[in-house]
């Protein structure tokens, strides 16, 4: 199960993030997970649009193994960490900032047309 473990919010566009990792036992398909804010909840579907990544990439993440969202540019891909494992980097291409300290954030498990009971909230800290 993905959960959310760390938040850095940015007033640059490139410089927040959004860390998630593998709590459970078992590898965790990438694919199909979201992060959204509020708007996902308050049937705003023009915000939504500007607020909601999600994940594509067909990777397998294994227990314990980090998932990073980044705001800027750059490109989709596993990448060595400082403690000597791997955390898959994914970049939301945005050059605005995406969420305000004290935004709402909520990890989804999409699957098909249903919403799994997989939601987590976890507010930014300002």
């Amino acid at each position: 199960m993905l959960r959310i473990v760390e938040i850095c919010p940015s007033t640059r566009g490139r410089g927040g993030y959004v860390v998630l990792q593998n709590c459970g036992l078992v590898s965790v398909n990438l694919k199909g997970w979201a992060i959204c804010s509020e708007a996902y909840l308050q049937n705003d579907p023009e915000r939504l649009a500007q607020e909601i990544y999600i994940f594509k990439a067909d990777e397998a993440i294994q227990p314990y193994t980090r998932v990073v969202l980044l705001h800027g540019k750059g490109e989709d891909g596993w990448t060595d960490t400082i403690d000597g494992r791997k955390a898959y980097c994914a970049y939301w291409n945005s050059t605005t900032p995406i969420w305000k300290p004290g935004a709402r954030i909520h990890l989804l498990h999409i699957q098909g047309s249903q919403k799994v009971p997989s939601n987590e909230v976890v507010a930014v800290s300002p």
